[in-house]
């Protein structure tokens, strides 16, 4: 089931291993059997990996529910191992002034835990951008309010040095406390931020059309994707979300009819299905995800070494899962999916060719098994041309986001970059064969 949604910091734990996976392929059944197993048995089925030290008497429905700009009750972070206090400037601030400071390295875990415990899309997790700096790509981590009150979290992809920087975030910027909003204060500040660390301009996309206004209204900004090179977001197809229920019966009623019929047929044919968490296994599955993006004639958006660092990333927080069929005991089928709190991401999918039919159990197994564990929608990705189709089974109506915005921070230079923009643009698809190559 479900967890509840708590306060911030009211749970405060990394599930690193909620499960003790034997070797192997595991159902998702037996992975929820040894989750209830184990609190059967007293035991806990997280591992702390980060302490936080709290006041007491917080009243944690009263902290969830304050203004991002209001005063929170004081919260430290200790790490398990008793880190000397920072000299860094970043870090210096005020413990009386918000502003935006760039979080540590060695504090990042603390945040993938924090993160999960709100609404940030999983795009602005830590685990989820590390894995692009081998593609010069250069995450930069903020937090905005003071070190031990801090309210409001950026992930900034950085591309280029020195004052001719250029930023990507995705979905974000996030507000830490599920219901309060961040603020036009927090968005301006953000902006002065970019401008005084050398960026050009920031390229944002969020799920909420009052950010991005708030993010317009501080200045220079252009409705405009100044860098479509690489994109982790819905532009031009809108995704298909699939929210659940808790029953079986309640979700499977939302589908189209022929889901059930399908499911029969392949229970009847005897496919199985299996999850799995290490990136060694996806490793052993790539070749069917590369045969697939030959015969389908797509390509595969990122590196193995990517998706592998961020399983291993991941799993620390039990935030991804591999999930595969087989028949006979050959591959046939197999789905990669990360969560942040309320939704898991479908980010990659291939089929056998002669096993098309085992994608309606793939699909629905896997959505399942990340419900339970605390993933309430099952976002199976865009829908371009004929996946529209087999999408609608499970969701008749996509779900549309704004477009991006290019917020410019300094003028001229942004000049330079529309000027050389069609040049660049047209070197896209051979500048990503080159990356992937020397990556993969």
């Amino acid at each position: 089931m479900r967890q509840s949604n708590r306060s911030l910091f009211e749970r405060h734990r990394c599930p690193g291993d909620p499960v003790q996976i034997p070797p192997g392929s595991v159902s998702g059944l037996e992975l929820d059997a040894a989750r209830k197993q184990k609190v059967k048995n007293g035991d806990s089925p997280f591992l702390p990996l980060a302490t936080i030290l709290l006041p007491s008497k917080v009243d944690f429905e009263k902290l969830a529910s304050m203004s991002v700009v209001a005063p929170i009750p004081d919260i430290s972070v200790a790490a398990e191992t008793n880190a000397p206090q920072s000299t860094d400037k970043t870090e210096s601030r005020s413990s009386t002034q918000a502003a935006w400071f760039e979080v540590r390295p060695e504090h990042l875990p603390v945040w993938n835990s924090v993160l999960l415990d709100t609404s940030t899309s999983l795009y602005q997790y830590p685990f989820w951008n590390e894995p692009y700096r081998p593609l010069w790509l250069t995450p930069r981590y903020l937090a905005w309010g003071t070190q031990d009150r801090p309210q409001a979290f950026v992930s900034i992809l950085t591309i280029g040095f020195g004052p001719a920087k250029i930023g990507l975030v995705f979905r974000g910027p996030t507000c830490i406390h599920s219901r309060a909003g961040i603020c036009s204060v927090a968005i301006g500040e953000l902006v002065r931020w970019a401008r005084s660390h050398g960026y050009i301009f920031i390229r944002f996309t969020h799920h909420d059309p009052e950010v991005l206004g708030k993010l317009a209204a501080t200045g220079r900004a252009d409705n405009f994707d100044a860098f479509p090179y690489f994109l982790d977001y819905p532009i031009i197809s809108p995704d298909y979300v699939v929210s659940q229920s808790d029953s079986d019966e309640e979700t499977l009623a939302g589908f189209d009819r022929e889901v059930r019929r399908k499911l029969r047929r392949a229970t009847e044919l005897g496919y199985q299905f299996c999850v799995e968490t290490s990136p060694e296994a996806l490793q052993r599955a790539w070749p069917l995800y590369q045969d697939c993006s030959r015969r389908k004639q797509f390509r595969l958006e990122r590196p193995l070494s990517v998706y592998m660092e961020a399983m291993r990333l991941g799993q620390v927080n039990d935030c991804v899962r591999l999930y595969s069929v087989h028949h006979h005991g050959k591959l046939v089928g197999s789905t990669l999916v990360f969560r942040d709190r309320d939704t898991a991401h479908c980010q990659l999918a291939a089929f056998d060719v002669q096993h098309r039919q085992a994608a309606v159990f793939l699909h629905w197994h896997a959505m399942r098994d990340m419900y339970r564990v605390g993933a309430r929608r099952y976002n199976m990705g865009p829908g371009p041309g004929s996946l529209a189709r087999f999408k609608r089974q499970f969701c008749q109506t996509p779900v549309a986001y704004p477009g991006a915005i290019t917020v410019v921070t300094n003028e001229t230079l942004y000049r330079t970059w529309k000027f050389v923009f069609p040049v660049a643009k047209s070197l896209r698809p051979t500048l990503r064969k080159i990356v992937t190559r020397l990556k993969s």
